[in-house]
Parts: structure tokens; sequence; C-alpha cells
């Protein structure tokens, strides 16, 4: 979480875009919880900026097929972020 005197930083924006998406539950760290953007202070689980693009990790709903979901997330963090947009698809929440 960002400090109030602070604008949230690029990895934020990116989480805060993905989070929005239809279909998206939560973000994923990956197998290992290796997936994330160190900040002072803090970290943007699931989310991976770096000079070959951008990676985001994520757990998806059953509701719509997960390509869709996949597509729609690409879509959404093109438009703030470098490419490529690379999204993997950690899990399916069916509850």
């Amino acid at each position: 979480m960002t400090r109030p005197d602070e604008p949230p930083s690029r990895a934020e924006v990116v989480a805060a875009t993905v989070l929005a998406v239809p279909g998206v539950v939560r973000l994923h760290g990956g197998r290992f919880g290796e997936v994330g953007t160190y900040l002072p202070g803090r970290r943007v689980t699931g989310v991976r900026l770096d000079d070959e693009g951008t990676e985001v990790h994520v757990v998806v709903t059953g509701a719509e097929p997960v390509p869709r979901t996949a597509a729609r997330i690409q879509r959404a963090v093109s438009a703030i972020a470098p490419m490529p947009v690379r999204v993997h698809v950690e899990d399916i929440d069916t509850i």
C-alpha cells in the first residue's frame, strides 16, 4: 500500500487494473511466492515489471472461459505497462 504522500507505483497501478477486470479473484505470487515487485516497505504480489515486459499472475473465476478473462487482463495492462504483457493463470476459483 502506498503512503498517503506518494503516488502509487507502476506495479501498484497494474495490480489495481488487473483486480478490476471481471473474473479476476486475486493476484497470485507464483508457485513458490517468487512473483512480485518489491518497493520500499511493501511488496506487490503477482506483478513483475522488468526490461522484458510485464508479467501478471492471477487466480480467476470459472464463470467465463479462462482465455477470455486472460485476454481482458492483457488488453487492460497493455494500455499502462511495458510490453509484452504475459498473463499467467495460476488457479481457477470455483467456489
